[in-house]
C-alpha cells in the first residue's frame, strides 16, 4: 500500500515539472511575438505617417530645362514634392527614390533640396533637379518615399 502514495507523488512532481517548463517557453514565445507586434506596429505608423505630392505642373515649361549653351540635348528634369505627411523626411541617403521613364535614377544622378531651406517637414516642399536627356515626348516621372509614391506624366 505504501507504494501508491509514492507513485503519485513521483508523478506529480513529474507533472509540475513539465507544467513549469512549458510555461517557461510560453513566456518566452509571448515575449518574441510582442516584440514583433511592437517593431511591426513602428514600421507601419512610419509608413502610415509618410505621404508625398508631387505639385509641379505637367504644363509647365519649368519642368524640363535644357542646360544653357548646350548643343547635344542634354537637360535637367525638376520635380517639386510636397511633405503632406506627419514625420520629416530625411534628404540624403535612400529615403528618396527617383524613376524616369521606368527607369532607375541613382542618386548621384540628381539632387534634393528643401525649398525655403531647413528640414523636409510638414507642408515642406522639395526640388528634384534630375540629370536626365529627354527627348520629345510623353515621359513620367515617379517619386518614392518609403512606402508612398507618385508619379507625374508630362510631355516635352
Amino acid at each position: 500500500m505504501a507504494s501508491t502514495p509514492v507513485s503519485t507523488l513521483i508523478i506529480f512532481i513529474a507533472a509540475v515539472s513539465i507544467a513549469a517548463g512549458v510555461s517557461g517557453v510560453m513566456v518566452s514565445t509571448v515575449g518574441d511575438i510582442s516584440t514583433s507586434l511592437e517593431d511591426r506596429g513602428a514600421a507601419v505608423t512610419q509608413s502610415i505617417d509618410t505621404e508625398i505630392e508631387i505639385i509641379s505642373d505637367p504644363g509647365s515649361d519649368a519642368i524640363v530645362r535644357d542646360y544653357e549653351g548646350d548643343s547635344d540635348g542634354d537637360t535637367e528634369l525638376v520635380v517639386l514634392v510636397k511633405n503632406t505627411g506627419d514625420r520629416t523626411i530625411p534628404t540624403t541617403g535612400s529615403a528618396i527614390e527617383v524613376l524616369v521613364n521606368g527607369r532607375y535614377v541613382s542618386p548621384g544622378e540628381y539632387s534634393v533640396e528643401v525649398v525655403g531651406g531647413g528640414a523636409w517637414t510638414d507642408g515642406d516642399v522639395v526640388r528634384i533637379v534630375i540629370d536626365r536627356a529627354l527627348a520629345a515626348g510623353d515621359h513620367r516621372a515617379t517619386v518614392i518615399v518609403g512606402s508612398d509614391h507618385e508619379t507625374l506624366r508630362f510631355r516635352r
